[in-house]
């Protein structure tokens, strides 16, 4: 008779299962999540099997594999594809892997079972990921800058790049160069038509339809990795993070090139008002639903934790905190994510990454570079300071939620 929580039967060939784990440790990878993170849920995937001695390094960019010690150890290593999962792919992912943890799932069915999750096509046509996209710039359009006159260029705008991205994944040298292609129309389109929608502010236009580009889950989960101890994962993330950033900003750069820096506004800023942002992270939570085809029942879930995190954010910084708004924002997402996941609904990490978007660093850094090719360089480099500390709050949020959330779960049955 089994031992409950023991591991049934001896375990499979070590070949076998190597393959499977060095290619569940990159989709896990794939799916975002951090190097110790992905650590721990391979360890507890092999305590599964009953294999002794089986240990992971893991990388941003790769996964290692070693099952046993000495001369007749075996040791694999698999590089992690650039290309992130969908959010339904991530879901479809955990749940092979709570399936490897529970049922010991054959090693040949679940790189089977990968494969197909991979091969998944999106939950929504094509048109319905492109207005999924405009729907997300002009959600994170109201939440950073609430001007009426703006609305129509963060729809056209952010469906232009959300085609753009479509179009990229048929053409390889598109894709290669996308980042830099997208800032470069964007800020082409911005600086030689925004001043029929939005007079001599055209800039507010510029970063809402790039926000897919921005790298705030990067750099907040390389702050985290580093402070965690994972230095070589974290830092090739920062590094990985501040390039894409780079990218960014050379094409705003070549853009102002072709069309001329604007003036210096004269005009007061419009605005809608104090629900506007309310109303704009309900509709970059549908958008941003729509754009990565979030599974099935996730959208009221996702729609909560971000309220939740933007919400204390921003009371955060109402209450005359801002430094700590961050921390505060960071600390509210780890829990929110996993309460979703213990109460039916979707893996902690498909409501998680969504909201790093709205947590600012990202548009912060980005807005800070436009800045500095333009005409305001002190207040680029003031915003490039306040983008770095926002990480480091956001990443000691994280760091403390999941510390507690850990905790509470040792508690709770």
């Amino acid at each position: 008779m089994a031992v409950p929580g023991e591991p049934e039967g001896p375990p499979p060939p070590p070949e076998e299962l190597i393959n499977f784990l060095r290619q569940l440790g990159v989709a896990l990878c794939q799916a975002g999540d951090g190097a110790n993170r992905v650590t721990a849920e391979m360890d507890e995937v092999a305590a599964a099997y009953g294999v002794p001695d089986v240990h992971f390094f893991v990388l941003p960019t790769g996964v290692f594999v070693r099952i046993g010690t000495g001369p007749s150890s075996t040791v694999d290593f698999a590089p992690t594809d650039l290309a992130p999962l969908r959010l339904d792919q991530i879901s479809e992912l955990y749940a092979l892997l709570e399936q490897a943890r529970t049922t010991r799932v054959a090693p040949a069915d679940g790189v089977a079972r990968l494969a197909e999750i991979r091969a998944t096509e999106p939950r929504f046509p094509w048109w319905v990921r492109v207005i999924g996209h405009a729907g997300l710039t002009a959600g994170l359009g109201l939440v950073l800058n609430a001007d009426p006159r703006a609305l129509a260029g963060y729809l056209v705008l952010g469906a232009i790049v959300g085609l753009l991205r479509l179009l990229a994944d048929r053409v390889e040298v598109l894709a290669m160069a996308l980042p830099v292609v997208a800032a470069m129309l964007v800020t082409v389109l911005v600086y030689q038509f925004g001043e029929y929608l939005v007079g001599d502010r055209p800039t507010q236009l510029l970063i809402p339809p790039l926000v897919t580009f921005l790298p705030g889950a990067a750099l907040t989960m390389g702050a985290v990795e580093m402070a965690a101890g994972s230095l070589v994962g974290g830092s090739s993330r920062l590094v990985s993070g501040f390039f894409s950033l780079m990218l960014l900003a050379f094409g705003i750069l070549a853009g102002t090139q072709l069309v001329g820096v604007p003036t210096e506004p004269t005009s007061p800023p419009a605005a809608l008002g104090w629900w506007a942002p309310l109303v704009g992270v309900l509709v970059f939570g549908v958008g941003q639903s729509l754009n990565s085809s979030a599974p099935r029942g996730s959208l009221h879930w996702l729609l909560i934790t971000l309220y939740l995190a933007w919400g204390s954010q921003f009371l955060t910084t109402l209450a005359g905190l801002g430094m700590l708004s961050g921390f505060v924002g960071g600390l509210m997402l780890v829990p929110i994510a996993y309460f979703a996941q213990r109460h039916h609904g979707p893996p902690s990490q498909v409501v998680f990454l969504p909201a790093f978007w709205l947590l600012v660093p990202g548009a912060l850094g980005l807005s800070g570079v436009s800045e500095l090719v333009g005409t305001n360089a002190g207040s680029g480099l003031a915003d490039l300071l306040s983008a770095l500390l926002a990480v480091v709050a956001i990443a000691l949020g994280v760091l403390v939620g999941s510390s507690l959330t850990r905790t509470a779960q040792r508690y709770l049955p």
